[in-house]
């Protein structure tokens, strides 16, 4: 009889175990599943706090990079400007008033790039480029040879310092150690062929 009685509840046992551990499991699936979507919501904030902050520092790089290229160009207005003034002085009356018109036109820009912000000047820039392909393209090459002349005539940043002393024509001590015996047009040192002659 006690078998019975064990056989007998061992169904409803096993029924009871099955539930809690399923609704166990049940509820453990549904913690892990919302705690997987609140590290996705706070992953998907971090990353667009980051994205606001990067938007933002490039945003303000680039402007204050409009303001130097802006400086710079009202500075070159004001020397082709000069230049148009000592032309127009020497009788060269049509230079003159090439350099003075393209004084005017990068005065212009200059003040265009210091007063709009960024995002506008993008536009504009676009804008010419769409209405004046053929003049962008033309301004984008002389840019890009100027810029190419003006590294060509830099020297490298190794080089700068070691050819100091040849520019001013001072030997430092280093550079006096290291120097190769100066070798005299028979090929031997200058000091032997002295002696040799004698």
């Amino acid at each position: 009889m006690q078998r019975e009685n064990d056989q007998g509840r061992r169904p409803a046992d096993f029924s009871k175990a099955k539930s809690e551990v399923s609704d166990r499991v049940r509820r453990e699936a549904q913690s892990a599943t919302e705690a997987l979507l609140d590290a996705r919501d706070e992953i998907a904030q971090r990353a667009g706090d980051y994205a606001s902050e990067a938007q933002e520092a490039l945003s303000e790089r680039a402007e204050e990079t409009q303001r130097d290229i802006g400086s710079s160009l009202a500075a070159l207005g004001g020397a082709l400007r000069a230049a148009s003034d000592h032309l127009a002085n020497t009788d060269q009356n049509a230079a003159s008033k090439f350099m003075l018109d393209a004084a005017g036109g990068l005065e212009r820009l200059s003040s265009s790039l210091k007063e709009k912000p960024f995002g506008q000047v993008l536009e504009d820039v676009q804008s010419f480029g769409r209405q004046h392909p053929g003049t962008l393209v033309a301004g984008s090459v002389l840019a890009g040879l100027a810029l190419a002349r003006f590294m060509k005539a830099s020297p490298p940043e190794g080089q700068a310092a070691a050819g100091l002393g040849r520019q001013t024509g001072v030997r430092t001590s280093e550079s006096r150690d290291n120097a190769a015996p100066n070798w005299g047009s028979d090929g031997g040192v200058p000091g032997q062929a002295a002696e040799l002659e004698r």
